[in-house]
């Protein structure tokens, strides 16, 4: 019980202490919400944003009942510097995924290809990685790589599961991936190439924006914001009427799991977590679509 009650706080003193990002949030779940009404899956919406909370609060219990010694994320450079290195990554990622998913891909031959492909690295972010390690000068350990809490993946997607069975079992596609891709390739896709990469990027966003604009909560609002952002490339597909659609409707459905990814890190001071449950999110409950 007195976890829970310390759940409870710790939630009310994030809304006290910011406020600004309280209303991102909450916005975000109203457009959700209305997403939801216009696709006829109001019950779906609602079980998700459901899901989301639950798993915030559960991380928090957790974290109370098995408090643990963790470095966290210090930021050792002026934060502005980070930030601009890695917006300038971030850049050059969006320009390669806008170039490989359009129809200016297919014109490309020969060494344009080529000249276009290095940019991958800033994708999945290989160059972030080595810049934070060998140009930074820091330490995996600072970066978010330990084991802590490597069981709360388990009882998150629990509740995710449990609820996408109950609210929207036609988007669970565990079946059609295992079929498709197997166990192994899903793994390392999932975990390795998606979820490992993304909660990086994640971290370093939210911590340094959060420095540089001194509001920890903008910057994880704006963090979330550009992660989701990301993903218009590639499910566009070049297309400008999808594009619209994605950006008022897809992107801000993937934010609120974005939230609670990014808030898991942020609690247990691990990547591990949010990893796994990234990397395993094959029920499909943010895709109201």
């Amino acid at each position: 019980m007195h976890a829970i009650i310390a759940a409870l706080r710790q939630h009310l003193r994030i809304a006290r202490a910011y406020p600004a990002a309280m209303l991102l949030v909450l916005g975000s779940f109203v457009l959700v919400i209305y997403y939801g009404h216009v696709e006829h899956r109001m019950a779906h919406a609602a079980g998700y944003l459901v899901a989301v909370w639950l798993g915030a609060f559960v991380t928090d219990i957790v974290v109370e009942l098995n408090p643990r010694q963790a470095i966290g994320f210090p930021i050792r450079h002026p934060p502005w510097k980070e930030v601009a290195v890695i917006l300038a990554c971030v850049s050059l990622a969006l320009v390669f995924l806008a170039i490989r998913f359009s129809s200016v891909w297919k014109e490309l031959h020969g060494l344009s290809r080529l000249a276009v492909i290095p940019l991958i690295v800033f994708v999945y972010p290989i160059a972030l990685v080595l810049l934070y390690l060998l140009v930074f000068r820091y330490r995996p350990s600072q970066l978010g790589i330990n084991f802590h809490y490597w069981y709360l993946p388990l009882f998150i997607h629990l509740i995710v599961g449990g609820i996408t069975l109950a609210v929207a079992p036609d988007k669970s596609h565990w079946h059609a991936a295992v079929r498709e891709y197997g166990v192994v390739n899903l793994l390392f896709t999932g975990i390795v190439c998606a979820a490992l990469s993304e909660e990086f990027l994640r971290m370093l966003l939210q911590t340094r924006l959060g420095a540089a604009l001194r509001s920890k909560g903008v910057g994880f609002v704006l963090a979330t914001f550009i992660w989701a952002a990301m993903h218009l490339p590639v499910t566009a597909q070049g297309s400008w009427p999808e594009f619209r659609h994605l950006l008022f409707g897809g992107m801000w459905t993937i934010m609120p799991i974005g939230f609670l990814w990014g808030y898991m890190t942020h609690r247990t001071k691990s990547l591990l977590p949010a990893v796994l449950v990234h990397g395993l999110n094959l029920w499909g409950l943010q895709n109201l679509g």
